[in-house]
């Protein structure tokens, strides 16, 4: 796969025009330099989401989503990052770096998606001509409509029913073998891989093609066949159904992962139009990630057989890095010999519905199954399965609810022991000691305007002036934030407004920086005003800097003696001290 190079990702962006792209799928309504719209990713009457044509990006005042346009198609199409790269590209007329250092030619697999697609509409019509097939869908209990939204098809028996309609030469051969519609016999000839098979069509969350599921009618093995792993199908990167359930997984940030195509067809015609399924594999961590791209909450129903119960615990255990603040991961057992299809056919996706009120947290049932592996009343066992249980915790990315189940383990196993990384404790340590309090002194309003107009205006020289090293020794957050964010434009020269917010895009400073900047009740003045206004804010921050620096120096002082700070140090704290004598127009 190609890389993409950050000065692609900025020549990208800068032929992309952020408010076409969300006007097209949200109604924009333009205020002041802005333009606003009710949130497409929260539900909300007045709107309070705002897209910046200037600095061409986008952020929502109500549930703090944000981004630029590749971070918006992400959000809203459910895109992967090079998904939504290669769609900005097409769109922008821009050529996608054919290859890096190190890396392989891109291949152009447009033929293959093309004879997919023509393939797929043959089998739908082959589908019409065959009374069988049609009755297996039918007993189903799938209606026309949702046969349609599905594109569901027929593959008849015929070994060449494909070449025979779509041709024999060279050109088309290698498309049907690189589609892996068909397979190749030792003498170079081919027959088509799916043969008197009711066919799934399998698209990804663009929407594009990427393999075909069948199911045996005749009786043959295997019962279920896909395509094979090839230029665009893998396996372990395909969610069924996630192009279909797009509207089902925003309106209800919800995504029910099941194990079926059936099931997810079922559930969709009875309402659940949230549901995908793995595609021929165990659930993987890429597609865990898709499945938390696409909503907050997922939900894994699993059968209640053995089966069922050895994919929940293969499932839980690629979970903990991906749960992070704001997402829910839960495990819910049917009853033993149903199944989302059987069941939502017997009873009515209200049912299934119902049941979803049962399904527990994972980290639960990981805990519950991993103490009926171990006889915790003796005491080797119990250690063991402390062992195992806290390091599946420590992965939990959602410290607070890493902290809440390490407490529950110490309730469990009747034994105490901190729970607080090492870094966190020196951390709170130290912001309550007395020099903390001291660098505490430099006031939150003067940086958070100093870092709004740096965001706002970063090529201006004053803030090469700024004593930079003194940073550190302001404790308030938006002090680091400052610093991390001329960290980056140490090493970027020259860059805009808009690039920077680039660069920052999915960091930890994003979500407030894009607040910082769209926020319409702290405009700058423009021309000399605006440079006035900069110099002297970084004037009054350095002051601010120098102090919180001494009043350091004097605390470590005052607690352990001069004889604690080093000869630099005492020297710096004379020259600092001279320093905050002065008046701020001396040298």
């Amino acid at each position: 796969m190609v890389k993409f190079s950050p000065a692609f990702i900025d020549a990208l962006l800068e032929r992309t025009d952020l408010v076409r792209l969300v006007e097209g799928r949200v109604p924009l309504k333009k205020k002041g330099k802005d333009f606003w719209a009710c949130c497409p990713f929260h539900q909300e009457k007045s709107p309070s989401f705002s897209v910046s044509p200037e600095k061409q990006i986008y952020y929502c005042f109500g549930c703090h989503a944000h981004g630029n346009a590749i971070g918006f198609l992400m959000a809203h199409d459910r895109l992967s990052f090079p998904e939504a790269v290669t769609l900005l590209a097409e769109d922008a007329g821009v050529a996608l770096p054919t290859a890096l250092a190190g890396q392989s030619p891109q291949e152009d697999f447009r033929p293959f998606r093309q004879i997919l697609e023509k393939a797929v509409k043959l089998y739908r019509s082959a589908l019409s001509e065959n009374p069988v097939a049609q009755q297996y869908w039918q007993s189903r209990g799938l209606n026309s409509d949702t046969i349609d939204r599905f594109e569901l098809g027929y593959a008849p028996p015929a070994a060449s029913f494909l070449s025979q309609r779509l041709g024999r030469d060279d050109h088309t051969r290698k498309a049907l073998i690189g589609a892996g519609l068909v397979s190749s016999r030792e003498d170079h000839s081919v027959y088509d891989r799916f043969r008197d098979r009711v066919i799934f069509p399998i698209r990804d969350g663009r929407g594009q093609l990427v393999g075909l599921g069948g199911r045996s009618l005749d009786g043959h093995e295997p019962k279920y066949l896909n395509s094979p792993e090839g230029p665009l199908y893998h396996k372990g990167q395909v969610l069924y159904g996630l192009y279909q359930a797009r509207e089902g997984l925003r309106r209800t940030g919800r995504a029910l992962l099941v194990e079926g195509y059936l099931d997810v067809i079922t559930l969709h015609q009875a309402g659940l139009d949230y549901a995908v399924a793995v595609s021929g594999t165990a659930l993987g961590e890429s597609q865990l990630q898709m499945l938390f791209r696409a909503a907050p909450e997922v939900l894994l129903c699993f059968d209640g057989d053995g089966a069922g119960r050895k994919a929940a615990w293969r499932a839980v255990q690629i979970a903990p890095e991906l749960l992070r603040e704001g997402r829910l991961l839960r495990v819910l057992f049917l009853p033993d010999g149903q199944d989302p299809d059987s069941l939502v056919r017997a009873q009515g996706g209200a049912v299934l519905e119902a049941q979803f009120a049962t399904a527990r947290p994972a980290i639960d049932y990981y805990l519950d199954e991993l103490q009926r592996r171990y006889n915790i009343a003796a005491e080797d066992e119990k250690a063991q399965f402390l062992r195992e249980a806290r390091t599946f915790l420590q992965r939990v990315n959602d410290t607070t609810l890493r902290e809440v189940y390490l407490h529950k383990l110490q309730d469990l196993c009747g034994l105490a022991f901190s729970v607080t990384p090492k870094k966190r404790r020196r951390e709170s340590m130290l912001s309550s000691s007395p020099g903390a309090r001291a660098r505490s002194q430099a006031g939150p309003s003067l940086f958070k305007n100093a870092l709004r107009l740096l965001l706002n205006h970063p090529e201006d020289p004053a803030w090469q002036n700024l004593e930079k090293a003194l940073l550190p020794f302001a404790a308030d957050p938006i002090a680091k934030k400052m610093d991390a964010t001329l960290d980056i434009l140490a090493n970027m020269t020259h860059l805009s407004s808009h690039e920077l917010l680039a660069r920052l895009a999915g960091s930890d400073l994003a979500e407030f920086c894009y607040a910082l900047v769209m926020d319409t009740d702290a405009e700058s003045q423009e021309g000399t005003g605006m440079r006035n206004e900069i110099s002297g804010c970084v004037q009054r921050i350095n002051q601010r800097l120098v102090k919180a620096r001494i009043d350091h120096m004097a605390c470590t002082a005052d607690r352990s003696g001069l004889g604690a700070l080093t000869e630099q140090e005492r020297a710096e704290m004379v020259q600092l001290t001279r320093r905050g004598q002065r008046k701020p127009s001396e040298p």
